[in-house]
């Protein structure tokens, strides 16, 4: 076994890390340029390890809930597993011959097994999906591959609470064959968009981030004529007139279908049914089950039902069969 090179101990604070982690691409940085997270986008990872745009250090709200939760599920990782599971000896590590692929391991069971602690969907209004029969989403399964590979490990236990499924524990064995096509992909982004400072493209989920880091105008012009900002504003306001237009028309449709159904939950058409009018489940409120859950020593997660808020109608409209 190949030893990894310490790069962070545990005595480092958020800011500490933060900026050590710049340094390479870590776990969750590798999931989000191979477009598989939630919540990062391929740019805001190039922006970040080029210094081109500084995201904000605060932690997001499903982060922050992830946080709270590490110490209770790899808790709950020892009782699964039967033996005891530790944090590792440092914070952060480095591959042994590329200090620039990083990666924080939750904990450890043993000398071949690390332990990653999860949460998913605790802030949605549906179960989280890609967990059913054994399964684990692929952003996570990446994200586990390659734990592996910089710490030379050949096992990754992991456990998360998933809304609508409760805590699940799924286990993950190394595959060289799989982990070579995925430090292929992920050294080729690395050269193509750090080293040689290649930006990728901005895209939807960029508009946050953006406002973030560019929070305030500083008053002055620039030149945007040998840009593509013209075929920019013009597919901008085309798509914003059709956007209106469609808008306009959905609800106008959806407010007659109501109308229509008033308090019947379904609409036929052709003996099939086209519309449902029925009702919604209030969201959980995880950060009070969260709450709950961290300040007792309980294995068992609560019913979420008792954090769940009031119901409400919601329209939906099926496609043609």
């Amino acid at each position: 076994m190949v030893t990894p090179t310490p790069r962070l101990g545990w005595e480092a604070d958020r800011y500490e890390w933060l900026h050590a982690r710049r340094q390479g691409l870590g776990a969750s940085d590798v999931a989000a340029l191979l477009g598989f997270s939630t919540y990062t986008t391929p740019w805001q990872v190039w922006a970040e390890k080029t210094n081109a745009a500084r995201p904000p250090d605060e932690m997001s709200e499903a982060a922050a809930l992830g946080t709270a939760l590490e110490p209770w599920l790899v808790g709950q990782a020892a009782v699964l597993l039967d033996r005891p599971v530790m944090r590792t000896e440092h914070q952060l590590y480095a591959h042994a011959e590329h200090p620039w692929r990083l990666c924080s391991p939750d904990a450890e069971a043993g000398p071949d097994t690390l332990v990653e602690a999860k949460t998913a969907g605790l802030l949605s209004r549906r179960p989280a999906k890609g967990w059913d029969d054994d399964a684990v989403p692929l952003g996570y399964e990446f994200q586990a591959r390659w734990a592996m590979h910089v710490m030379d490990r050949m096992k990754v236990e992991m456990v998360a609470l998933v809304a609508g499924h409760g805590v699940l524990h799924r286990s993950l064995v190394r595959d060289l064959s799989i982990e070579a096509d995925l430090v292929a992909q992920v050294s080729e982004w690395w050269q193509h968009h750090v080293v040689e400072g290649n930006e990728p493209p901005v895209g939807e989920l960029d508009n946050a981030m953006l406002s973030l880091v560019y929070p305030k105008p500083d008053g002055t012009e620039v030149d945007l004529d040998d840009t593509d900002a013209d075929r920019l504003w013009l597919a901008y306001l085309a798509a914003r007139d059709q956007e209106r237009t469609s808008k306009a028309v959905k609800e106008g449709a959806g407010a007659a279908l109501k109308r229509l159904l008033g308090d019947h939950e379904h609409g036929l058409l052709a003996g099939r049914v086209a519309v449902a009018w029925g009702t919604r489940k209030g969201p959980i409120d995880y950060k009070r089950l969260v709450a709950d859950l961290i300040a007792t020593t309980d294995i068992d997660v609560p019913d979420p039902e008792l954090y769940r808020g009031p119901s409400s109608r919601s329209l939906s409209v099926k496609e043609p069969k």
